[in-house]
């Protein structure tokens, strides 16, 4: 919805701009580009993001947890695709609903075009193939001229000449360009008002390349013209009565001077405006799981993810999360960011990350230092995967998703949860009763021997499958 809001905004300054100071100039060729050119870019500046722009959440502050996931482990894709559906909002469907609507009407109007000329007398000519219809219209689409056959018994070599410069240039193309912006933006009106503009533009091309000198003769031909007009947005109509006073208008014009040219810069500034604002808006897709979390549980939510990505730390980096202990801590940590136990109050809960002989399982007893996390993390995974029932609430109303739960593991090796946030209550108290099905531990130490109560920040995600 971000993205669609922000097109239409783009889209709109972009237009404001073509009507206040570029529709009037003669600069034909170059007011087509714009047209063309400008709704291209409102479709993709919100994806462009400058560097020196950016004031976006710091990646400090994206935690990537190591989970673990509960539930069906086979999922097959029938049950992906089902949860892909009913996952699409209501005003997505209106969008897919309204887009196809929009494709049926394209072929539509596509079949007409080839009924018409099913039902005409074809003549090849070595720039173009004219279909004579019983139809009182005149229009180009791509090298094919659809003309009246009444209209032929008249004088008609300016229609024919002013439709050939429609295929020279390949207006069709054009039409046919905003023809598909509107099956994916039907909702937005701006489409329209741009195909309406570039319809009249092609219209003023024809008659600047066709009139020359005869512009009196050209009028007259125009104001006799009277004729009922078949509505296909994407062909080129020589008669169009809504444009006639409008290419008069424009016939009488003066053609500009060079130096309004100059107006397009207007362009370069606009853009810039545009990127800076789409570079230094906040994205909003970054996930940070802690905008909702009180201070506890983001501080044990970075305490695992230091523990799970200890190498992959930088040094600076390392040094900032130290000196954040430092400060909290009132000095429990040395100036190194080391733990010191000689300054901690007895009792006091330490972080896993920082405790020096992490808690255990007694499976992972006589492992190395390094693997000791590794180690606790695995068996807590199996422990998890073995424990956990789905809650039948849960399954019959639906629900799932990721449950945070942060407990201590005590001196006596036994464990508390501390506090937990799920997305359902069903799911929060099987999360909890996990946790508290853990076996007695090997409590944490500090250097000198001495144990210590342990914090640790677990996710538990709860999936269902096809079957729940």
């Amino acid at each position: 919805m971000s993205y669609i809001i922000q097109t239409i905004t783009f889209q709109l300054i972009f237009l404001v701009i073509y009507d206040l100071f570029l529709k009037k100039e003669t600069f034909f060729n170059w007011n087509r580009m714009y047209l063309i050119a400008t709704p291209m870019l409102s479709f993709l500046l919100p994806f462009i993001k400058i560097e020196q722009f950016k004031s976006t959440v710091s990646e400090d502050s994206i935690f990537l947890l190591p989970e673990v996931v509960v539930g069906n482990s086979s999922e097959t894709i029938e049950s992906n695709t089902v949860n892909f559906i009913s996952s699409i909002a209501v005003w997505e469907w209106v969008l897919i609903a309204g887009s196809f609507i929009s494709v049926c009407w394209f072929l539509y109007k596509l079949i007409q075009l080839h009924q018409l000329k099913n039902q005409g007398d074809i003549h090849y000519f070595q720039r173009y193939r004219r279909v004579s219809v019983d139809r009182e219209v005149a229009f180009s689409f791509f090298n094919t001229i659809f003309i009246g056959k009444k209209i032929l018994q008249k004088p008609h070599d300016h229609i024919i000449e002013h439709e050939l410069v429609h295929i020279k240039e390949k207006h069709t193309w054009d039409l046919l360009f905003f023809e598909v912006i509107r099956i994916v933006f039907w909702f937005n009106p701006l489409i329209y008002i741009y195909q309406s503009r570039i319809t009249e533009l092609h219209e003023f091309i024809a008659d600047a390349k066709t009139v020359k000198n005869n512009k009196k003769e050209h009028y007259n031909r125009l104001l006799e013209e009277v004729f009922k007009t078949e509505r296909i947005s994407f062909v080129n109509q020589f008669f169009n009565h809504s444009l006639i006073k409008k290419r008069i208008v424009m016939l009488q014009k003066s053609k500009s001077k060079k130096v309004w040219q100059l107006k397009y810069l207007l362009l370069f500034p606009l853009v810039l405006g545009m990127l800076f604002y789409t570079s230094c808006e906040k994205e909003e897709t970054t996930v940070v799981e802690n905008q909702k979390m009180s201070l506890e549980e983001q501080i044990q939510q970075l305490e695992t993810t230091l523990a799970s990505e200890s190498e992959a730390i930088s040094p600076d980096l390392r040094k900032r999360i130290f000196s954040l202990s430092v400060k909290a801590s009132k000095g429990k940590f040395t100036s190194k960011g080391e733990f010191d136990a000689n300054k901690l109050d007895q009792g006091a809960d330490v972080p896993f990350t920082v405790i020096p002989q992490k808690p255990m399982f007694t499976d992972c007893d006589g492992v190395a230092q390094e693997n000791q996390f590794d180690c606790f993390k695995e068996k807590l995974d199996s422990h998890v995967r073995a424990t956990f029932k789905y809650p039948e609430e849960a399954k019959a109303n639906g629900e799932q998703g990721r449950v945070y739960i942060n407990f201590r593991i005590n001196t006596d090796g036994s464990v508390t949860v501390l506090n937990t946030r799920a997305p359902a209550a069903s799911l929060d108290a099987e999360g909890k009763r996990i946790i508290e099905a853990l076996p007695t531990l090997i409590p944490g130490k500090d250097q000198n021997g001495n144990l210590h109560p342990v914090t640790f920040a677990y996710p538990i995600v709860f999936k269902l499958g096809d079957d729940k």
